[in-house]
């Protein structure tokens, strides 16, 4: 297997220090709604210049406290009783070969080196990796199929 190494571009700052406060302000652990900071180190801040003009932005970062992976899961909440585990590349867990999360968030405001953000599931302290903005054209595909796991989320189970 083949090493890849990253360097983060900033942190976050957030009223949540562990994993587990995050999980119990997330809705089931779907939607979090969370206003977080992303405060970039100074060498990255000319990257913010017209993100403001920008909606939303989906953000990379390292899932730093997670200390285990599941090649098998469960791809909801465990409240949710009746489904049965999936390939970890199959949900959306945190528990990954990787631990690279992926969020699209809401940019409340931008100014020098910070980003101020809603929808963020990330703790304080948590590595950025990468932020890019949220474009309709590039990254909403015409037609989706989502697998039957995961009509719960719309009260269809």
């Amino acid at each position: 297997m083949e090493e890849i190494t990253f360097t983060s571009i900033g942190r976050v700052r957030c009223e949540f220090r562990e994993p587990r406060e995050l999980e119990f302000a997330c809705e089931l652990g779907l939607k979090c709604s969370a206003v977080s900071e992303i405060i970039l180190d100074p060498e990255f801040k000319t990257g913010l210049e017209g993100l403001q003009h920008f909606s939303h932005a989906f953000v990379l970062f390292h899932i730093h406290k997670v200390a285990k992976t599941e090649l098998k899961t469960y791809p909801a909440p465990l409240s949710i009783k009746h489904l049965q585990p999936v390939g970890v590349f199959a949900s959306r867990s945190q528990y990954r070969p990787n631990p690279i999360g992926l969020r699209l968030v809401k940019i409340l405001q931008v100014s020098k080196n910070r980003l101020v953000v809603e929808g963020l599931d990330a703790i304080d302290g948590t590595p950025v990796l990468d932020i890019k903005p949220y474009v309709p054209g590039f990254d909403r595909p015409a037609k989706v199929n989502t697998a039957v796991w995961y009509h719960w989320q719309n009260g269809q189970d």
